[in-house]
C-alpha cells in the first residue's frame, strides 16, 4: 500500500503478512477469502462488538467448557492439553484403512476420541464459535508439522467444502474458518500462507454418521469438484505453493481422498493434508498410532 502518512505515536512491529491473494486466483474464481485470511486483523469496533456481545453473552448464559462442562472458559486447560501435544502422523500405510491409502501424507493435531472430538461437535453443531481459536491453533499445528517443503515456501490452505445444506444449518463454513485462524497462525510462524476456497461440493451425499470405511468411501466418491480457479493453481506458471488439504476431521480418509482426487484432476498437486483430530481404532485406522513428533520435511507415510 503506498501513500503518504502523517506522524504518530510508535506502534509495537508487526509480522508481515503475505500480501494479496494472488491475483490468478482471484480473477473469475471464487471470493478473495476474508480480512483475516489475508492478514488484515479486524478492525477496532469490530473487536469492540464482539467483545460486547461476548460479555452480554456471559452474563445471560455463564460460559463453560464445551468439551467438558466445568470451569468458566471456553476450554478449560485440561481439554486445551488434549489438542497440545505432538500431532499425529495419519499418513497412508499398510494398516490404513481403504480411504486413507490413496493419501498424501497427513497430520491431525489430536484423537479424536475424547476432548478433541467434543470441542469439534460442540464448535460446528452447537455453534460453540468461542473454541474456533483453539481449534484453528491445533490445525495450524498440524499443517506445520506435515509440510514436505522448506518453511520459506509459501502454504495454500484448501478448505474441504461442507454440503450446502450443512452450512445453511450452521449458519457458517466450519473449516474455512479454522483454515483461516489456521493461516493466520502460521504466517506468525514465518511462513506465507493463504486460504483459496478450491473445491464445491458435487453432488449431495448422506450422512456419513454410523457408515464403516467401504460405505463411506461410495457415499463420497465423485462428492467434491474443483473450481476453475483450481486450473490456475495447477498452472507451472502459477507460482511456488505448497498445497495442504485441511479439514476438521479425518475418519477413513475417504472424504479427504475424494477433495484430493479432485484437485488433482485439476494438475493440483497436493502436498499433504491436515486435521484438527483423527479417529484411530476400529472407527478410523486399523490400528492406534502414537503420537510422535514429525520432521518439517521429508515425512514418511505412517
Amino acid at each position: 500500500m503506498t501513500g503518504s502518512f502523517t506522524a504518530r505515536a510508535p506502534r509495537a512491529p508487526r509480522q508481515p503478512g503475505p500480501g494479496p491473494l494472488p491475483a490468478q486466483l482471484v480473477a473469475g474464481g471464487p471470493r478473495p477469502v476474508p480480512a483475516e485470511a489475508q492478514g488484515r486483523p479486524p478492525s477496532p469496533l469490530g473487536r469492540q462488538i464482539r467483545g460486547a456481545l461476548a460479555a452480554l453473552g456471559d452474563l445471560v448464559l455463564p460460559r463453560a467448557c464445551a468439551a467438558c462442562g466445568r470451569g468458566a472458559v471456553a476450554v478449560c486447560a485440561q481439554c486445551g492439553a488434549a489438542l497440545s501435544g505432538p500431532p499425529i502422523l495419519v499418513a497412508p500405510g499398510p494398516e490404513a484403512t481403504p480411504g486413507r491409502r490413496g493419501l498424501p501424507p497427513c497430520a491431525a493435531a489430536a484423537r479424536y476420541a475424547g476432548p478433541a472430538g467434543s470441542l469439534v461437535i460442540a464448535y460446528k453443531e452447537r455453534g460453540r464459535l468461542d473454541v474456533a481459536r483453539t481449534l484453528g491453533a491445533a490445525l495450524a499445528r498440524a499443517v506445520l508439522a506435515v509440510r514436505a517443503a522448506p518453511r520459506s515456501r509459501a502454504l495454500l490452505l484448501v478448505p474441504v467444502p461442507a454440503s450446502a445444506a450443512a452450512r445453511r444449518r450452521r449458519g457458517f463454513d466450519h473449516v474455512g474458518r479454522l483454515a483461516t485462524i489456521a493461516a493466520g497462525l502460521t504466517r506468525a510462524a514465518g511462513t506465507p500462507t493463504w486460504v483459496a476456497p478450491l473445491l464445491r461440493p458435487a453432488r449431495r451425499t448422506a450422512d456419513q454418521a454410523g457408515l464403516g470405511a467401504l460405505e463411506r468411501a461410495a457415499n463420497v466418491a465423485g462428492a467434491f469438484a474443483a473450481r476453475p480457479a483450481a486450473a490456475r493453481v495447477g498452472d507451472p506458471a502459477f507460482g511456488d505453493l505448497e498445497i495442504v488439504v485441511v479439514d476438521d476431521v479425518l475418519t477413513t480418509g475417504a472424504t479427504a481422498a475424494d477433495a484430493v482426487r479432485a484437485l488433482r484432476l485439476a494438475r493440483v498437486r497436493v502436498g499433504a493434508v491436515a486435521t484438527v483430530a483423527a479417529v484411530l481404532g476400529p472407527a478410523g485406522a486399523s490400528a492406534a498410532r502414537p503420537r510422535v513428533r514429525l520432521p518439517t520435511k521429508g515425512v514418511p507415510e505412517g
